[in-house]
């Protein structure tokens, strides 16, 4: 998957290109016919940075990649707010405090090469293996970047981030560089680094449960909140209901003789992680329904057998699609560009002259898709503590101490009969617990978000066809050599039937039991509307 992530990009980053090449090279052409150029040629840089900065992303768990992306969509817009006197700051919501006062650097191209620099120190900080790659990637079309903190930059005091001597440092520094992008990109990551700090992440490990603090050897993203499973991941005995329904660690290994039990990933966050824009009244207020899951669960295990037990090529490959969000995220980018193209959108506010897609107006609908991911992650791991419920996967295996028969899905062999000890789900099931499904509930805040920032916009949402692949024969992960048995895309008229079809694919590929989807949908819908409120309101008009 991470060497199809990058053809992809490059596929989207050409195809930007391209376009914009034709419309160059036909200009005279174009302007007889009254046809503007296609895209901004700064798309070209996003494109690139992006698709380098996702090489790492998928690296980590799924909350992570979120929290990353949250500020790499921060940066990118705040590259833009500094270059303009209008347009507020991102991570603050008011105007930043480091801008630039020359008019003659709002531009796109400005713009651009302060994210792509932004990236790489926000990376430095933050995610270090993207550095080198993303460094490499942007010199390949001549933009080149840093991977050192410039030293007037560094020689700032950081103690206090929100402070007039810190601020005021800053301000100097770009002014002496005259605003030049490389620099103004390093101040905008370093400040949205350190105020990603006070985000309630755990970024470096520092808090610990009881109020305590760690010095020295801090693990990253550690719970200060002292959560523990109630299952015991060596507990095998059969499975009795409501008394051990809680979440179960499961065994994992790197298939090189190391294995491992789970810890549940950022349990924390549901209660301490800040939101971009859901009101902090919903942490308390937003809650998902009890699922009604029978106390044996043996109804609901049967369910899950079935439906693995009917899985085709397209099925399996939405299953590996859709555990992938950075790669359904890309998707969803690559269909706003087509249907702001085929739509030949008249951009009042963004747009640029001689343009169809300004690159501002892409960068403005992904941070505003990102900022409703990321407040929908935080509530939907609210619940998903709060339930504490636990996986098919682990009740499966311990039907009837594991002696029970079952015929399911099993990999490289289709649907085959072997005891219930031997059941693994289609794709690893992730280290949380089961309810609420965070896919179901992510992808019901991106379908209202997508339709919602269309209508703002003056587009018809009923129109956006969603294409993920091609997969070429035998790409799967799971099956490889085998899954799909011919070359396979996935499309889906809309971004409903996109957000419905990844949420069932977490059904189809035995992660969930059945309550958890619907129950993810309700949990959060609407939180979409405070995104669209405060992404337009970035616009300070």
């Amino acid at each position: 998957m991470i060497k199809f992530l990058g053809i992809y990009f490059a596929c989207l980053a050409s195809l930007v290109v391209t376009r914009q090449a034709v419309a160059t090279t036909t200009a005279s052409e174009r302007l007889l016919q009254g046809l503007p150029p296609v895209v901004a040629s700064e798309i070209g840089i996003l494109l690139t940075t992006i698709g380098a900065l996702d090489l790492e992303l998928v690296k980590y768990e799924t909350p992570i990649t979120l929290r990353f992306t949250n500020y790499f969509t921060i940066v990118f817009w705040n590259c833009i707010a500094v270059y303009d006197d209008t347009f507020l700051a991102a991570d603050t919501n008011l105007r930043p405090t480091v801008a630039s006062n020359d008019a003659s650097t709002f531009t796109s191209e400005n713009r651009a090469i302060c994210a792509s620099q932004a990236a790489v120190t926000y990376s430095a900080f933050s995610m270090p293996g993207a550095v080198e790659g993303t460094i490499a990637a942007n010199a390949d079309i001549d933009i080149h970047l840093e991977a050192e903190l410039d030293p007037d930059v560094a020689a700032c005091d950081a103690s206090d981030p929100k402070s007039t001597s810190f601020i005021s440092c800053l301000q100097d520094v770009a002014a002496a560089g005259s605003y030049n992008p490389i620099l103004i990109g390093q101040i905008v990551a370093f400040q949205a680094y350190l105020l990603s700090l006070e985000d309630g992440w755990n970024q470096l490990g520092t808090a610990k449960p009881n109020g305590l603090t760690c010095t020295y050897q801090c693990r990253n993203y550690t719970d200060p909140t002292g959560y523990a499973p109630i299952n015991s991941p060596y507990d095998k005995s059969s499975f009795i209901g409501a008394s051990s329904d809680r979440w179960q660690p499961l065994l994992e290994d790197n298939d090189k003789g190391f294995f491992y039990y789970q810890e549940h990933v950022t349990p924390h966050i549901g209660a301490t992680a800040a939101f971009r824009y859901l009101p902090e009244s919903d942490r308390a207020s937003r809650t998902a329904p009890p699922p009604k899951y029978t106390p044996s669960r043996v109804k609901e295990m049967r369910s899950v057998l079935l439906r693995m037990a009917a899985l085709d090529d397209v099925k399996k490959m939405q299953v590996e699609a859709f555990d992938n969000k950075v790669l359904i995220a890309n998707a969803v980018f690559g269909a706003f560009v087509g249907k702001v193209l085929t739509d030949v959108y008249q951009d009042s506010v963004l747009g640029k002259e001689g343009l169809i897609l300004s690159y501002e107006r892409l960068v403005h609908f992904v941070a505003g898709y990102i900022a409703a991911e990321y407040d929908s992650v935080i509530i939907a791991w609210k619940e998903k503590v709060a339930y504490d419920l636990i996986r098919p996967t682990s009740t499966i295996k311990r039907w009837k101490g594991g002696t029970k028969d079952i015929t399911t899905w099993a990999q490289f062999n289709g649907v085959q009969s072997f005891k219930s000890a031997d059941f693994e789900a289609y794709k690893r099931v992730m280290p949380h617990s089961e309810y609420v499904s965070g896919t179901s509930c992510l992808f019901e805040s991106v379908k209202e978000y997508v339709d919602g920032y269309l209508a703002t916009i003056d587009l018809d949402p009923t129109n956006f066809p969603v294409t993920v692949g091609p997969y070429a024969p035998g790409s799967s992960n799971v099956e490889p050599g085998l899954t799909p048995a011919a070359e396979l895309t996935l499309t889906y008229p809309t971004i409903a039937a996109m957000a419905d079809e990844g949420s069932e694919s977490r059904l189809d590929g035995g992660m969930h039991f059945g309550a958890a989807i619907p129950g993810g949908k309700l949990l959060c819908s609407g939180i979409a509307d405070y995104t669209i409120d405060g992404i337009f309101a970035l616009l300070g008009q």
